[in-house]
């Protein structure tokens, strides 16, 4: 069978068995190219591919890593590794960590595309979002996938110039109409059928639904936190595997990222709202936990208008919430920031009737929770989301 026959019957295995991805999948333009390992996809939809390499491939096969592609492109992956400044020696170990995304909403009985990363290799639970692989992972002792621009934005010595017209490609803004016709048809799917894996479910109705749930935003602003923190790195002198390659006795130090302190200044003032503090602080705890940070390893400032000495549990239902009087969190801020453990990312819980710091900590990001629907902005140099009773 000739090469561009076997990438068409991959993709109508892949519409056949993921019908809901039908738009993504026929929108596809193949490009036969000796220069590509395998397969390899960029960000106008266009998969690369050498014919040579693919001759005992299954339809089976080609349309998993067909559902693959498209599913980089649909969870906008690219960009999403220039959201957290993704570096050049780093790029492996994002395309196993947005690989392990997807694989988890791989149907029961599908093979995994080859050399595709797993959360169980990456030692993480399933259905987390590729930030959170990425951060909390370890990294694979094995050959590294390249899965192409669609991944990590990354060009290739192949991919050709953004298309022109249809015939080269989709152009960028045709992209998300193809996005939301897929949510579209995911969700009505899962109305009929009720078969649509979990993290594709939440991605089309996340994509469709008009307002941001307030996790969702908190979840992707901690993951942008991790991710700033991430990118300072200190030196590693464990001695590599014995199945590297290198030869020499001699340990040379490599560089690793490092797991954030974390700091949180509660505000518990009288003017704070119970119900929406409970929710905030165990969704805090589960997204702080699923990127590698305990929270007994956290410093817990509770504060009015004085700050009290910190607090480390297990739970964020062991807490002592100390105060009940006025407001102003600048005294639980400075208490935090002078701390010996000097905290990466300090997260500031309160309803926003305060007053903040001036100025920015150069060595410290903040990510302020503002509890209510009608709290106060908080310093527009600080990130922040908004909770409210549903």
């Amino acid at each position: 069978m000739k090469p561009n026959h076997s990438m068409s019957a991959g993709r109508l295995w892949a519409a056949y068995n993921y019908p809901y991805l039908s738009a993504a999948l026929f929108a596809i333009r193949f490009i036969d190219d000796s220069r590509v390992r395998a397969i390899s996809g960029d960000e106008y939809f266009r998969i690369y591919f050498d014919g040579r390499q693919l001759g005992d491939w299954s339809p089976e096969l080609l349309g998993i890593e067909m559902v693959h592609q498209v599913n980089h492109l649909l969870r906008a992956h690219s960009s999403r590794a220039g959201e957290i400044n993704l570096r050049e020696a780093d790029t492996f170990r994002w395309v196993d960590a947005v690989d392990a995304e997807i694989n988890d909403d791989l149907l029961e009985g599908h093979p995994l595309p080859r050399d595709s990363a797993t959360a169980e290799e990456l030692g993480l639970s399933d259905a987390l979002f590729g930030e959170e692989y990425f951060l909390g992972g370890k990294p694979r002792n094995m050959e590294l996938r390249d899965c192409g621009s669609s991944a990590h934005g990354r060009p290739r010595d192949w991919n050709l110039p953004p298309p022109t017209s249809g015939k080269e490609g989709v152009r960028p803004d045709e992209i998300d109409l193809i996005r939301r016709q897929v949510a579209a048809e995911t969700v009505a799917y899962q109305k009929v059928h009720g078969t649509v894996p979990g993290n594709m479910l939440r991605w089309a109705t996340g994509l469709l639904e008009p307002q941001i749930d307030w996790r969702v935003q908190l979840r992707v602003l901690l993951r942008r936190g991790f991710a700033e923190v991430a990118g300072a790195v200190d030196y590693d002198y464990r001695r590599p595997s014995r199945r590297s390659s290198c030869t020499s006795k001699v340990v040379l130090p490599s560089l690793r990222s490092r797991v954030p302190r974390v700091a949180i200044v509660l505000d518990t003032s009288a003017s704070m709202d119970e119900y929406l503090l409970g929710q905030a602080l165990q969704e805090i705890d589960g997204l702080l936990s699923a990127g590698g940070v305990r929270f007994g390893s956290i410093e817990i400032f509770t504060c009015d208008v004085e700050a009290q000495i910190a607090q480390r549990v297990r739970r964020s239902s062991d807490l002592k919430l100390f105060g009940g009087g006025g407001t102003d969190l600048r005294a639980g801020i400075d208490k935090a920031l002078e701390s010996r453990h000097n905290p990466d990312l300090l997260i500031v819980i309160s309803d926003g009737f305060t007053e903040w710091p001036e100025n920015s900590s150069p060595k410290t990001k903040f990510l302020v929770v503002l509890l209510g629907e009608n709290a106060p902005d908080a310093p527009s140099w600080m990130e922040s989301v908004s909770v409210a009773r549903a």
